[in-house]
């Protein structure tokens, strides 16, 4: 007897593992994307920051001109302050990175179980619990997830910026004698 493969009823598991694994690769290109939102705005905030440095150093040594040992010196510091800005730009798209990574480990491995809760329900109103429950621990990940995120880049933005803001008042210290 041959079988009509058109007519085949799907497979509830099957269903479920596919939807898992979409709703996986949606959440890793999502951290992927904000993982480079947060490079091209660190990036960027690193730019700003050595504009100004450039900018300081450039009114330093009109400033100066008569004593270039001095000048050289600031300028210096300056570049120490950028480096030191960038430094903890790159740890905070590591860390960044690192937790987009962690969190797309752990919402796979949920999924995962929650995939194998559904190819283990018996009844519609199983299976409609299970979605309910699978649809609020994705959104509350999320939500986790986004905060932690903020923090991250927050924290890193505060720590890149510091370096700079610290030599610029000092370079303004400096200038304002």
């Amino acid at each position: 007897m041959a079988t009509n493969k058109a007519n085949k009823a799907p497979n509830p598991a099957e269903e479920a593992v596919n939807a898992a694994l979409e709703a996986t690769e949606e959440l890793a290109a999502k951290g992927v994307e904000a993982v480079e939102t947060a490079i091209a705005e660190g990036e960027k905030a690193v730019k700003d920051g050595m504009a100004k440095a450039e900018s300081v150093v450039a009114d330093q040594t009109e400033a100066f001109q008569s004593g270039y040992a001095q000048a050289a010196t600031y300028a210096a510091d300056n570049l120490d302050a950028a480096f030191t800005a960038a430094k903890e730009a790159n740890k905070g798209w590591n860390t960044y990175a690192q937790q987009v990574m962690d969190y797309t480990k752990k919402a796979f491995a949920e999924n995962m179980v929650m995939a194998e809760k559904f190819a283990a329900a018996k009844t519609p109103e199983e299976y409609v619990n299970l979605q309910s429950e699978a649809a609020n621990k994705a959104a509350n990940r999320l939500s986790s997830q986004a905060t932690k995120l903020n923090d991250i880049a927050q924290k890193s933005a505060v720590k890149t910026v510091q370096p700079l803001k610290d030599q610029a008042e000092k370079n303004l210290k400096v200038v304002t004698g």
